[in-house]
């Protein structure tokens, strides 16, 4: 049996370049996008976090069967 194991993390910044430029560099690290980002903003405070799921793959795990015999 093999089994993919994931890493998954939220990145977050201020709503702008500086969100893109984090999300960017993630994906060219291999990460990929897991859903939709998604905002967030206290009242009365003019600032808006923006959020993003992300994963990748980090291993994949054999077990028995699936190992070749020499």
């Amino acid at each position: 049996m093999r089994v993919t194991v994931k890493d998954y993390k939220i990145v977050f910044n201020v709503e702008g370049e500086a969100f893109d430029n984090l999300v960017t560099e993630c994906l060219n690290d291999g990460w990929e996008l897991y859903g939709n980002p998604w905002a967030h903003q206290e009242a009365g405070n003019p600032i808006v976090t923006l959020y993003q799921a992300i994963f990748r793959d980090t291993a994949v795990i054999i077990e028995g069967d699936d190992i070749p015999e020499e």
